[in-house]
């Protein structure tokens, strides 16, 4: 199923899979081949997965680094990030970079789903200029809503089971633009909103703990919620035009803050990867995004949304 990768070259492969047997069928043989390679093998699974990777690898396992894919990804917008410093160890150790990862995996919420698509569209863009390295992204066509297994067809260059590998002809090189410039779903009637500038910047972080209080979210959280307030907004005075709207609301078991304003973000990976030196807008959403359960920022011409998402 698999063939040598070129040096620069990144290959980012979907296997569709159903059930135990048929998941480690397909895996075990990608594993092992890194080893056998001396490759630097890198599996980000769910924790259920993990311990059937264990057990089956036996001695093997001992050669492998194991992420929990729920604590790693469970914002998707921070696996970008794992896997850019993976990559960079790799390098430095002289070795190449294997990886598995299972962003979506059953159990996950709708909108979790969502940004799983767009974080797996951007990975393409995040690391098709090199160096090569390979990463396998299990779906589970069993458990999965219809329309997520489908859409990684869309999403990688590659589609592959236990026993095929082909080119992905559904697959959308630049997919990634429309997906990021993507209106995010109306929130409907149920929400508080206004506008704030430069000098209301006390007053929303009150606002927003006042609020978060009132969710019955802990002193932690809440605490969370003020500062990713303050820092969303200051983003928006820096570099959203002066000023932008604020918006509350409750929605399917979680409390939700957006920022909006008339700003545009010219790259989808803001906030994805370690900012550089003296960028405040990557630093404030890279902080965000390793600080909230779950994160989404859209831009386009129309302007820039994040939407930060807290369960209850």
């Amino acid at each position: 199923m698999t063939a040598a990768v070129p040096v620069d070259r990144f290959e980012h492969v979907a296997l569709f899979y159903r059930g135990d047997d048929d998941f480690l069928t397909a895996l075990l043989p990608f594993i092992r081949e890194g080893l056998d390679e001396d490759e630097t093998v890198v599996v980000a699974e769910p924790g259920p997965r993990l311990g059937q990777l264990r057990d089956a690898l036996g001695h093997d396992a001992r050669s492998v680094e194991f992420l929990d894919m729920g604590d790693v990804g469970a914002n998707p917008n921070r696996i970008i990030g794992v896997w850019a410093g993976l990559l960079e160890s790799a390098r430095l150790s002289g070795r190449r970079l294997r990886g598995v990862g299972e962003p979506a995996f059953p159990g996950r919420r709708t909108v979790e789903f969502v940004e799983c698509t767009l974080h797996e569209r951007l990975l393409n863009h995040a690391f098709d200029d090199g160096p090569g390295w390979r990463l396998l992204c299990p779906y589970d066509r069993a458990h999965l809503p219809r329309a997520v297994a489908q859409g990684a067809a869309r999403t990688h260059p590659v589609v592959s089971t236990a026993d095929s590998r082909l080119p992905s002809s559904a697959y959308e090189p630049a997919g990634h633009v429309a997906a990021f410039a993507e209106p995010l779903r109306d929130p409907g009637d149920a929400v508080l909103s206004g506008r704030f500038g430069a000098e209301d910047l006390a007053a929303i972080r009150r606002t927003v703990g006042q609020w978060a209080r009132s969710c019955g979210l802990p002193a932690d959280r809440i605490e969370v919620l003020r500062l990713v307030a303050s820092e969303l907004a200051t983003n928006s005075i820096r570099h959203g035009g002066g000023a932008g709207t604020l918006a509350l609301w409750l929605e399917d078991g979680a409390a939700l803050v957006q920022f909006t304003d008339t700003g545009t973000v010219a790259d989808p990976l803001i906030g994805r990867l370690h900012p550089p030196a003296g960028s405040d807008a990557d630093r404030g959403l890279y902080l965000v995004n390793q600080l909230c359960d779950l994160v989404q920022v859209r831009s386009s011409e129309e302007g820039t949304t994040v939407r930060v998402v807290t369960w209850l």
